[in-house]
């Protein structure tokens, strides 16, 4: 084999083009080579024609120019050798997430049952969720929630009125949704009163919670605050936060009945959900009276009683459910 031929050969092989005579030409030659340098010392493993063997032991074959065009070369192997293996991974990455999308996207949809809890009025109950949370319900008042919590966020519903002692979670916040508000915590107690038609409020008593409003046509953008103890968030339209005393709102738990500075109309209301009455007040001006009380554990006739004093109304009782209130008011 000439020197031509010897590097036609090489080639060859580096590029993995050999056809077996070719290769067998070039182990003849090899063997040839190692023949004529025996006793100079080379050690030759069995792999002799590895890259690295070709290029040491028949280098002074080849000019400089061949060397440096057969390292470059093996190196460009090495880098193609390379990038294969990186194609072959992201191949088989997304093989798998095409097959894993396959296989799940025919799978049934499992939905989590929700469960309903309500009070009628003149009742109330507690609930304890799956989480350890605690939830006392007033009359009136419905809380939806899930048998069984999703991993990143605990998520209920509630229609009426409603307060939390809520679990300690950061990893899975305690979500509310109540009217047009929702409410976000990790681990603290409040009360949240949603009932339809009336004004909405988020009264904190520890911790701190973040109340935001659902977006209004025009801006389209939510209102949202903050609440640390002692602060409530109010929304009629706008949300609004305060400082509040918030023994009136919570007092409920204990069959305290708390009114301050409220009109007559709306203590009505109150009283109806308490009670499970019908209170019909006849005189419109009436309605606006303010009235201040404390009221604990007393029956609906004691309480109106007290109303007639404090307010100089008249009031009577017609048939199990029906209170009627008359009479000019607001004396005081």
């Amino acid at each position: 084999m000439n020197e031509n031929q010897f590097r036609y050969l090489l080639d060859k092989y580096l590029q993995e083009r050999c056809t077996t005579e070719e290769e067998k030409l070039l182990h003849e030659f090899y063997d040839s080579f190692q023949m004529d340098n025996q006793g100079a010392g080379l050690d030759v493993p069995d792999m002799w024609l590895s890259e690295a063997k070709i290029s040491r032991h028949i280098g002074h074959h080849i000019t400089l120019d061949e060397r440096k065009r057969y390292e470059e070369q093996r190196r460009k192997a090495a880098r193609n050798r390379l990038l294969l293996k990186a194609v072959a991974s992201v191949l088989l990455v997304v093989s798998l997430g095409i097959g894993s999308y396959i296989a799940y996207r025919d799978m049934p949809v499992l939905e989590v049952a929700w469960i309903e809890k309500a009070t009628l009025k003149g009742q109330k109950a507690s609930i304890t969720l799956t989480d350890g949370t605690r939830v006392y319900l007033n009359v009136d008042s419905k809380l939806s929630f899930p048998e069984h919590f999703a991993a990143d966020k605990r998520e209920v519903v509630l229609e009426g009125e409603a307060f939390f002692e809520v679990t300690r979670n950061p990893r899975r916040p305690f979500v509310i949704k109540s009217g047009d508000l929702t409410t976000m915590v990790l681990g603290t107690s409040f009360n949240v009163k949603a009932f339809e038609g009336e004004p909405q409020q988020v009264t904190v008593v520890t911790g701190k919670v973040k109340v935001k409003a659902d977006a209004r046509e025009g801006n389209g953008k939510p209102d949202e605050v903050l609440l640390a103890p002692y602060q409530q968030a109010f929304y009629d339209g706008q949300l609004s936060k305060k400082d509040t005393d918030v023994e009136q709102y919570i007092a409920w738990r204990e069959k305290v009945l708390q009114f301050d500075e409220v009109s007559l109309e709306d203590a009505a209301v109150i009283l109806e959900r308490w009670f499970d009455v019908s209170i019909d007040i006849k005189n419109a001006k009436t309605r606006h009276c303010k009235i201040s009380g404390k009221y604990i554990n007393e029956s609906l006739i004691n309480i109106m009683e007290s109303f007639k004093h404090i307010l100089g109304v008249k009031y009577q009782v017609a048939g199990d459910r029906d209170i009627i209130i008359s009479g000019e008011g607001c004396h005081i």
